[in-house]
């Protein structure tokens, strides 16, 4: 009976939507037990909140007592019962922590790294009363502590379906970072009263800390409740927001005229970094109580889920019904994925190799190769293009010698369409009148569409490759989105092959060059001490001396301040021991100008092996080194916008995943995709899209920060590299949310185009990297699919790859 191929799938029809149900009902009463343990553990997690922002808070008056005793010997009394206090509270922290392992064995609040830097405590505060540390080492010191502390509150896991208590916990979290970013603010600002000055590095670190306060006093105050709003408002916004504005606004001003003393200042910060310890407390006691809220809502939940359980296996008949409409719509997105696993394992072989072919014969003859492989496409063909017109080049599938070619180009040719549209063709009907194929060869072929793609290099369409599938349905929109990224990097893999052809030639024509003036190369003699005592006209000329300016100097007086005392070290080495040496020298010309030369020095030695001579021939090459300039500049910059193009940008990628990797920083490339391109261009024509994608170029220049990198990798998609971003993870995704906010808002400012009104919005994807796990292609790719999830989110978004 179970080999009835019906009855089997009616019997799995049948059966494996109750084990199904069963199963996700089980699954959803085991969450809710677990949900119930986690909320038995937020009891622990308060108190180790409570006595983690008890330490903070000690460690911020003993580093403002510190740093100001050491720069005026004052309030050493209050230093040293600070102290006091903080070892008490620390131990009070660790007995804390001590209690709930107790009664929590698996908890585990990270506390590992703030016990190792604890350890130092004693040789710090030695080093303080023996005046052996200045003030920034121990603001550093004590805020990498404090940094840490609230680092063990991050790590604490937010409570499954338990919103409040998650937002509560939010923005405490928002009001302790702020609370230290004010304290930091205070003793930066007393150590810059103490010095009566303040230095602009300085003041953009204070900036620092106002953001850091500003930013998460919002989100504290887009989430709190009105009581919580109102203590807010009433003792720290009235109180002291108008005085403290226009402090730091004159700052600068009030710092230098010695108007506000040490003492002033450090009662009223003091005052409100304690008003923001109080407006924590009162959060706190409404978490205690929501604690105990959560804990009667979460009983009753998992008496919920255990009703649920019994409920589904009443509702399990109809159930069975809906299974097959779902079953049917898994297969087809089975089939899909699929599909698109296959092309995907393609093109991934395609992009290992694509960058090592030198010529492009060899890569189309490898691209199409491993495209006609995958079993859905039959036949690929490819077409060299110039001014329009195309002949045909390359072909590789299912008996290439059977086919032959129509004489004409059929009326509704879809080539020259592509050609002009520079826009990808597919057909999924009549391809056999639409193709330049005899139509006999489609009579013993299933062939049901085919797809141009142009191949585009420097924005000009150089050939077609033309793709014939048996599956009607093959080239949909995703397969379509695979194809083009191949393209794009099969565009620069072209773009590099004739960079390589112009930089060899570049680099022959100065071998010639050097060849055809030798007879009016510059030249130098000197004696075996290095005294000039001979000189040609042409090396006048190209120095800009007269021939009484040189003769008897040393030719040091030529050294330019480009190359390091070790290059002439190693040149002198190569002349006495090998006689010669031959590079590449800049040199200063009588006017201070710097100018490169190619240069053989060689002594001419007596019988006996002794230097009577040193000769010193020179070949002018700034023409050369300004044109290997210029031809590099257009290879590695898009011609349109002038930014970095996608080879260079992968090298600065490449340079800014080593700089992280060794300073231990966070980096972030930023994706962007402009929405509704392909529409502007159809309807408003490709001058009103060049125009949108300048104005672009110029409001993202505008925009990013100058150490960051802006560069177009073709069509409407650009790309941010920016590095040192951040130390850690949120502070670099914070600091990166700001900058692409920024450019979301930058570009909506675009509101007309060549007269037309702007329809085009950002959708922008960001991944962040901090070593070199993954590669610059791979890092690309992440940017591109959190791109790609703004837009499924509706177009115009920020979004992370996770």
């Amino acid at each position: 009976m179970l080999k009835n191929t019906l009855f089997v799938k009616l019997l799995l029809i049948f059966t494996l939507p109750a084990i199904g149900i069963l199963y996700f009902s089980t699954i959803l009463v085991l969450d809710k037990i677990d949900t119930l343990s986690q909320v038995d553990n937020i009891q622990n997690d308060v108190k180790y909140i409570f006595a983690t922002e008890k330490v903070i808070d000690s460690i911020q008056k003993e580093r403002g007592y510190t740093a100001i005793y050491l720069n005026t010997k004052k309030y050493k009394d209050k230093l040293l019962k600070q102290r006091t206090l903080t070892n008490r509270v620390y131990q009070e922290f660790l007995t804390t922590i001590s209690n709930i392992e107790k009664e929590t064995p698996n908890s585990n609040y990270s506390v590992n790294k703030v016990q190792n830097i604890f350890h130092d405590f004693i040789k710090i505060r030695k080093s303080v009363d023996e005046d052996e540390i200045d003030s920034n080492k121990i603001i550093k010191f004590y805020t990498k502590i404090n940094n840490l502390l609230l680092s063990t509150i991050y790590s604490i896991k937010p409570i499954k379906f338990v919103t409040n208590f998650n937002t509560k916990f939010a923005y405490i979290v928002n009001l302790l970072t702020t609370k230290e970013a004010a304290a930091v603010e205070r003793i930066m600002t007393s150590l810059y009263i103490i010095d009566k000055k303040i230095s602009d590095e300085n003041y953009q670190k204070l900036i620092q800390t106002y953001t850091i306060q500003n930013i998460n006093i919002e989100e504290f105050l887009l989430s709190a409740q009105k009581n919580e709003i109102d203590a807010y408002s009433n003792n720290i916004k009235f109180a002291y927001e108008k005085r403290l504005n226009y402090l730091r606004k004159n700052l600068k001003e009030i710092v230098h005229s010695n108007r506000l003393t040490l003492d002033e200042w450090w009662n009223f910060s003091s005052s409100r970094v304690d008003e923001f310890g109080k407006l924590y407390y009162l959060v706190s006691s409404e978490v205690l109580k929501l604690t105990k809220e959560i804990e009667s809502q979460a009983t009753k939940s998992q008496i919920l889920s255990l009703s649920f359980l019994f409920v589904s296996f009443v509702t399990l008949i109809s159930l069975l019904f809906v299974l097959k409409v779902i079953v049917s719509n898994q297969q087809q997105s089975f089939n899909k994925l699929k599909k698109q696993q296959n092309i995907y394992k393609v093109l991934n072989k395609i992009n290992k190799v694509i960058l090592k072919m030198p010529t492009r014969k060899k890569l189309y003859n490898k691209l199409l190769g491993t495209i006609v492989n995958d079993q859905n496409i039959s036949l690929g063909l490819i077409y060299k293009v110039k001014k329009s017109q195309r002949k045909f080049m390359l072909i590789k599938g299912e008996n290439p010698d059977n086919i032959f070619f129509k004489e004409e180009e059929p009326s509704s040719s879809i080539f020259k369409k592509a050609i002009i549209s520079k826009k990808n063709i597919i057909k999924t009907s009549n391809i056999e009148k639409v193709s330049d194929i005899k139509e006999d060869f489609f009579k013993t072929r299933n062939f049901s569409s085919i797809a141009v793609f142009p191949i585009r290099k420097f924005e000009k369409v150089t050939a077609l490759m033309v793709l014939y599938s048996k599956n009607k349905n093959f080239f949909d929109n995703e397969i379509e989105i695979l194809f083009n990224k191949m393209i794009i990097d099969m565009e620069y893999a072209l773009e590099k092959i004739d960079y390589e052809k112009t930089k060899a030639k570049q680099e022959e024509q100065l071998t010639i060059a050097s060849y055809a003036f030798e007879s009016n190369e510059p030249m130098i003699i000197t004696n075996s001490e290095a005294k000039i005592i001979n000189l040609n006209q042409a090396f006048c000329n190209v120095m800009g001396y007269e021939k009484g300016d040189i003769l008897g100097k040393n030719p040091n007086i030529f050294r330019s301040d480009e190359h390091s005392s070790e290059f002439y070290k190693q040149m002198w080495n190569s002349i006495l021991k090998k006689g010669t040496w031959s590079g590449e020298i800049y040199n200063k010309k009588k006017n201070g100008e710097k100018i490169p030369l190619k240069a053989t020095i060689t002594a001419i030695k007596e019988k006996d092996g002794s230097v009577k001579h040193y000769l010193s021939q020179y070949n002018d090459i700034s023409e050369q080194k300004l044109k290997q300039q210029y031809l590099e500049y257009q290879a590695t910059h898009d011609s349109l916008t002038a930014l970095p193009n996608r080879m260079l940008l992968f090298d600065r990628i490449e340079h800014s995943i080593n700089k992280v990797s060794r300073y231990k920083n966070y980096g972030a490339l930023i994706f962007i995709d402009l929405d509704n391109f392909k529409t502007i261009n159809d309807t408003l024509g490709h001058e009103t899209g060049d125009v949108l994608l300048k104005e672009v170029s110029k409001k993202l220049q505008e925009t990013v920060r100058k150490e960051d990198t802006l560069a177009r990798i073709g069509g409407d998609e650009f790309i941010v590299l920016a590095d040192f971003i951040g130390s850690d993870k949120a502070s670099a995704r914070n600091n990166i949310q700001i900058l692409a906010s920024k450019i979301k808002g930058s570009l909506n400012d675009i509101k007309i185009i060549n007269g037309y009104e702007n329809i085009s919005t950002p959708s922008i994807g960001i991944t962040l990297f901090h070593d070199s796990t993954f590669s610059v292609q791979e890092l690309i790719k992440q940017a591109d699919t959190a791109m790609y999830m703004s837009k499924r989110l509706g177009k115009n978004r920020i979004s992370f790859f996770e």
